[in-house]
């Protein structure tokens, strides 16, 4: 399996730059293979666990001159929510100027009221979602790229081009989000649920995608504390299932807490699958 680590760019209590820094290069360091970033931008007061942070983008950016190998994903960019031609810019910059592969997972969100600060269609975000990536696959491959919908563009250049383009994985863990990853994604990146059977999800993707390959990755908190075999059991069991490309965090309070974690993570757990593939 190939593992990635989410970064405390938001959701945690330690969302600033030293801290950061610090986990972006102690994660390269321990055999992590990527870093992610979280997304959301302006929310309301009530939900105040996800308005303390930096942007996701722009966060990958300043990590991607600190380190030298690790891929570089957002789990997930609420893309609706955006200029997806600004968004496809940003994304073949940074992966253009880290000269590393760059992997954007992209969610319809579900903050309706982020969506009215911005001025974004929320009750359209699915319909939208699936448009907006279609312009970013456009821009990303094509010569003369062209699209006439919400965005309208033709007799245009688009730079820089990158080869292979970045990856969009699908995230959300809706019918239309899997049937989203299915058809349209290469990777599907939902967050682990109680009562999940990823079996079956694994199995409903690979056949609705009539033979697509969709790396199958999930968004997990992992507790260090539980234990490094019983951490290695669960993700077997998830490997068993059909995952391929972990995306963990872990329980933290301080930025102690989470170098600790990420160095037990690198000692006792990777190590254990160290024979996998590379996914991007």
């Amino acid at each position: 399996m190939q593992f990635g680590f989410i970064l405390p760019n938001l959701i945690s209590p330690i969302a600033h730059a030293p801290a950061l820094k610090t986990t972006a290069r102690l994660a390269e360091d321990v055999g992590f293979d990527s870093i992610w970033t979280t997304d959301h931008i302006l929310v309301p007061r009530a939900q105040p666990r996800y308005a303390n942070g930096t942007e996701a983008i722009t966060t990958l950016a300043y990590l991607a001159g600190m380190t030298q190998r690790v891929a570089l994903g957002i789990s997930v960019l609420v893309l609706p929510m955006r200029n997806p031609i600004l968004v496809a810019k940003q994304i073949a910059s940074l992966a253009h100027l880290s000269n590393r592969a760059v992997i954007l997972g992209v969610g319809a969100g579900w903050i309706e009221t982020e969506f009215n600060f911005l001025n974004a269609n929320f009750h359209q975000r699915g319909k939208l979602l699936d448009e907006y990536i279609s312009i970013l696959r456009t821009l990303w491959t094509q010569d003369h790229p062209a699209h006439d919908g919400t965005y309208k563009f033709a007799d245009a250049v688009f730079s820089p081009r990158v080869v292979p383009p970045p990856q969009i994985w699908i995230g959300g863990e809706s019918e239309a989000a899997m049937h989203r990853a299915a058809t349209r994604g290469d990777g599907y990146q939902p967050n682990l649920r109680e009562q999940m059977d990823y079996r079956a999800i694994t199995q409903r993707i690979r056949e609705t995608g009539s033979g697509r390959h969709v790396t199958m990755s999930l968004r997990t908190t992992l507790n260090m504390q539980d234990g490094a075999a019983s951490i290695v059991e669960k993700l077997e069991q998830w490997r068993a299932q059909g995952l391929e490309a972990p995306v963990v965090g872990f329980k933290h309070e301080t930025l102690a807490d989470l170098v600790n974690a990420l160095e037990m993570f690198g000692r006792d757990i990777i190590p254990a699958f160290s024979n996998s593939q590379s996914i991007a």
